[in-house]
């Protein structure tokens, strides 16, 4: 098993991040939890920000879920921004009703209106750029979790580096290729405390299983470099996943005979020419495109709709979306009823 990295290379992967991004004279926005991994994102940003020429901002959302906990979270990460003369933008949220719903779970919840938070957060600090803390550890987290559950392709890719959201703001996650022992001797190094979060220890959270028991398991009695070979695995993916993207994007364009936001129609004889697979990617591709609810569309939805592409017939999506084909023409219809 590879010895892990001297605590500097914190600093040496979010410099290498920040010059393939050319991030250089940029607002850059970061997520702070209080958490080790958002702390020393902080940290680092401030250390690069020189040299870089970035102005850093910080911003802290309290949802409200492990009352006074959360409240200490939210004012230790505006006590530590003040000493460390960053600007906060600060937000509490109350997500104890809305995270009971059958159709959102917790985690769900709160991720949605975390990013709602930072996005809005962005636009008001003139940020184009929303930094979070994910590391190489919650990448091979977070594919053996997609694994488990089960994924296509892009499943396989895990974390995106990076992520656009709307008016022009970018999601990245600079500490991709940096471990949880780089940032905790990187902390260690500037003697800089960070919060625990006693939720990550519990194991109730499929989440908290995967990294407390299951990859130690894996790394112990099967593989040493699992979680290596799981970003690996990662990169790959998502090097496939990217020219499959642009092949679709290719197809739809060929494909698309009239586009509205509720309606688009297809010439199905272009649609005849990609391979399955690929037909699977160009309607999905469409959804995004359309911003049309994607939530219930799985590998068997996508495959209807290549089904109905090639074969005809009709069908009912989620998501209030109607698929028809006749004759020549495929009918993608989003309804309001």
């Amino acid at each position: 098993m590879s010895p892990p990295l001297h605590p500097s290379g914190l600093l040496d992967n979010l410099r290498r991040d920040f010059e393939t991004r050319r991030i250089a004279g940029q607002r850059v926005l970061i997520a702070v939890s209080g958490g080790a991994d958002s702390t020393a994102l902080l940290r680092g940003a401030l250390d690069l920000a020189p040299e870089f020429r970035l102005t850093i901002c910080a911003a802290h959302l309290n949802h409200g879920l492990r009352g006074a906990a959360s409240a200490a979270d939210a004012a230790w990460v505006a006590q530590t921004c003040t000493a460390l003369g960053v600007r906060l933008v600060a937000g509490t949220i109350d997500l104890s009703g809305p995270a009971q719903e059958p159709t959102a779970g917790i985690e769900e919840t709160a991720r949605a209106a975390r990013y709602r938070f930072l996005e809005q957060a962005a636009r008001a600090e003139q940020c184009a750029a929303i930094a979070t803390a994910h590391t190489a550890d919650d990448q091979a987290e977070t594919i053996l979790h997609h694994i488990l559950r089960g994924t296509g392709l892009a499943g396989l890719g895990g974390i995106p580096r990076e992520r656009a959201l709307g008016s022009g703001v970018v999601v990245i996650r600079p500490l991709l290729e940096t471990t949880r022992f780089n940032v905790l001797g990187y902390l260690n190094d500037l003697g800089q405390p960070f919060r625990d979060d006693a939720s990550n220890g519990d194991e109730s959270f499929t989440r908290n299983r995967i990294r407390h028991t299951l990859l130690p398991q894996l790394a112990a009695e099967y593989n040493g470099q699992v979680a290596d070979a799981l970003r690996r695995l990662g990169r790959q993916a998502a090097d496939a996943q990217a020219a499959l993207e642009a092949l679709a994007r290719e197809a739809l364009a060929r494909a698309l005979v009239r586009q509205s936001p509720d309606e688009c129609v297809f010439d199905r004889a272009a649609l005849s020419e990609p391979p399955r697979h690929l037909l699977r990617e160009l309607f999905a591709r469409l959804w995004q495109l359309q911003s049309w609810p994607r939530q219930g569309m799985g590998f068997d939805q996508w495959n209807q709709v290549a089904e109905i592409a090639l074969r005809g017939g009709a069908a009912d999506l989620p998501g209030r979306i109607e698929a028809r084909a006749s004759g020549a023409r495929l009918v993608i219809v989003r309804t309001h009823r």
